[in-house]
């Protein structure tokens, strides 16, 4: 248990303090027709597909047309969707196997969250800073989203991150 609660900070301290480093560059194209935010799928779900199969265009256009206010954010097999009552509730084992699992999906969810901010980095310097500002104010959007009390305190300080870079990068880009 020690081991697993040390992983965890350990984890939330290195994501937390990586989320500044730049990512490579990211398409900025606009969202397809078929995305459709009202859809039944979890809010995070089709952006977190379209990263792991390597589509980041789609990807980053799932993500910005995302409604970060709609429940449940992820799917409900993905440990990101347990409650920190409900991960504290499971076995030793299962709590090791779902870390491991949880990891995994919260470096993908950074890496995203690096894309659409690379995303707002190239809309502004094309000159479309209302872009930059979409794309970063969905970033803003989905960490207000992954700081509700129903997330995992893990969860929770990975969208404090996502907040905080998002204020950086629109204060950069101004009004």
């Amino acid at each position: 248990m020690k081991n697993i609660t040390i992983t965890v900070i350990v984890a939330a301290t290195i994501l937390v303090t990586g989320c500044g480093k730049k990512s490579p560059s990211s398409s900025a194209t606009p969202p397809p027709a078929q995305a459709d935010p009202a859809s039944s799928s979890p809010a995070a779900q089709p952006a977190l597909t379209a990263w792991q199969q390597g589509d980041k265009a789609a990807a980053v256009s799932s993500f910005l047309v995302a409604d970060w206010s709609a429940r449940p954010l992820f799917a409900a097999d993905s440990p990101l969707s347990l409650s920190e009552s409900q991960f504290k509730a499971l076995s030793d084992a299962e709590r090791e196997a779902k870390s491991k699992d949880m990891m995994a999906q919260i470096a993908s969810l950074k890496q995203l969250a690096q894309a659409v901010v690379q995303a707002g980095h190239d809309a502004a310097s094309k000159g479309d800073a209302a872009q930059a500002r979409k794309y970063l104010t969905s970033l803003k959007q989905c960490g207000t989203a992954l700081e509700s009390p129903d997330c995992m305190q893990l969860v929770q300080l990975v969208g404090k991150a996502f907040e905080k870079m998002s204020d950086t990068e629109l204060a950069k880009i101004g009004q």
